[in-house]
């Protein structure tokens, strides 16, 4: 037989299985999910303009004093830039023992005055929603004119916690007027809450609050971020990306589209009528692998651009264009072992509810269970080499384990330090890869000659 009739109708097949997947409903839903993981995955690990987000509540507590000089809390409940929170739920407690004083809600203005007596400590709790705000309050032996509480904040997402955020009252706990300063300069005024926000420079900054002639001063330091973090860098989010996102989804993403590639045909009794056409039994089976796989593979691709089209915007580089590469190399990789690993499964199955139930068991298999199984045989084994050589190469029995560790291994150094990265060489997954395609693809045609035979 030449490779001509070998292959025959392949290319109809393929046309056809491509036209019909990309028509279905069940693709488009894929689709959407895995955009939705993917390009939001890409903005979320990556930051994002802004940056890390910022709690919506902040507590600004105070030791307070009445006129008869007995103990007060001064609470003033807003956001991180100074807007109030109101009727907002807080309570007051002891340290040890736990006990509850007494619970309060703010005022139009954001603030709530409990008396405390003569107690000389409280805790303050805010609650607005599932947000929960809690700080503690000491009054010193003999009343001060005025108190002030700071917060130092990374406003702008840039690792810098360059903000100093800043609420003043006075000796009764009401707002009250004062100057800031930074290293000697005047800045700004509080607002009519007590409420001020000062942008600091890189290093130590001498703070000056100043209250009616008296004066405050204390050292804020802004550091610069570690230069050995990896997290938000580009790369370290594409990989977390295929290593969290794709590795999961991808795999159900196949299976959702090849599931029924093989059992319809069976179920609706044109499986003999395409047979029975001038087209051989091996051009059928590729035919139905290369029409599921173009219609996963495309929209994954497109996916996985935008992803790194949202990486780049969101961080302001690109990642490492081999490791880019790579990645959209590999995740093909992975899609052509599990629609050939579902076409086995459609072809065996008489139904195609129970071609997608193999689907998802083997999915639990490879993502889920086979990771504890390898787990619990290492542990059982005595020798610590064997025990060594055993962890080190049964990740290659796992299609989706080959997939992350060649995605590692195209990452930069640095980062394939950080996650430990892979002990085997490129030679050796590239051949185990290899080696799985070949087997799934025999398997395939084995099991498609076999049924169609009968």
């Amino acid at each position: 037989m030449n490779l001509r009739t070998f292959f025959r109708g392949l290319p109809q097949v393929a046309h056809q299985e491509f036209l019909a997947n990309l028509k279905s409903v069940r693709l488009l839903i894929m689709v959407i999910i895995l955009a939705l993981a993917v390009v939001g995955g890409s903005y979320g690990l990556s930051g994002g303009p802004g940056g890390p987000s910022l709690s919506p509540l902040v507590v600004w507590a105070h030791a307070a004093y009445e006129s008869n000089d007995s103990h007060v809390a001064s609470v003033f409940v807003a956001d991180p830039f100074g807007s109030p929170r109101t009727n907002t739920q807080v309570t007051f407690s002891t340290f040890r023992p736990e006990e509850t004083l007494g619970v309060a809600r703010t005022d139009g203005d954001g603030f709530v005055r409990f008396p405390m007596g003569n107690r000389s400590e409280v805790y303050v709790v805010a609650e607005v929603g599932t947000v929960v705000f809690g700080t503690s309050v000491f009054w010193f032996p003999s009343p001060v004119n005025f108190t002030s509480v700071t917060y130092q904040y990374d406003f702008d997402g840039d690792g810098l916690s360059e903000t100093l955020a800043v609420h003043v009252v006075d000796r009764e706990g009401d707002p009250a007027p004062t100057q800031l300063s930074v290293n000697g300069t005047y800045v700004r005024d509080v607002d009519s809450r007590g409420y001020g926000r000062l942008s600091l420079p890189r290093g130590l900054s001498n703070i000056t609050i100043e209250v009616g002639g008296q004066v405050e001063s204390f050292t804020v330091d802004v550091v610069e971020p570690p230069s050995g973090s990896l997290f938000g860098t580009p790369d370290a989010t594409l990989f977390l990306l295929s290593a969290v996102f794709l590795y999961l989804i991808v795999p159900i993403f196949a299976i959702v589209v090849t599931f029924d590639a093989v059992s319809k045909e069976r179920v609706q009794g044109t499986l003999d009528l395409l047979l029975s056409r001038p087209v051989s039994r091996t051009g059928v089976l590729l035919g139905k692998f290369l029409g599921s796989f173009a219609a996963v593979a495309f929209p994954v691709t497109f996916v996985n651009l935008a992803g790194l089209g949202v990486i780049t915007a969101a961080s302001g580089e690109s990642p490492s264009g081999g490791f880019a590469a790579g990645f959209l190399g590999f995740t093909l990789l992975l899609i052509a072992f599990y629609v050939l690993l579902q076409i086995i499964f459609s072809t065996l199955a008489k139904t195609s509810g129970t071609a997608i139930l193999f689907g998802v068991l083997a999915w639990l298999l490879f993502n889920v269970l086979y990771n504890v199984l390898t787990l619990v045989v290492g542990l059982l084994i005595a020798d610590p080499a064997a025990r060594f050589q055993f962890q080190l190469y049964a990740g290659l029995g796992n299609p989706s384990a080959i997939y992350q560790q060649l995605v590692l291994l195209y990452a930069p150094l640095e980062l394939t330090g950080f996650f430990g990265g892979t002990a085997i060489g490129g030679d050796v997954l590239g051949a185990a890869a290899a080696i799985w395609l070949v087997i799934l693809l025999v398997l395939a045609l084995w099991v498609f000659e076999k049924k169609a035979a009968s």
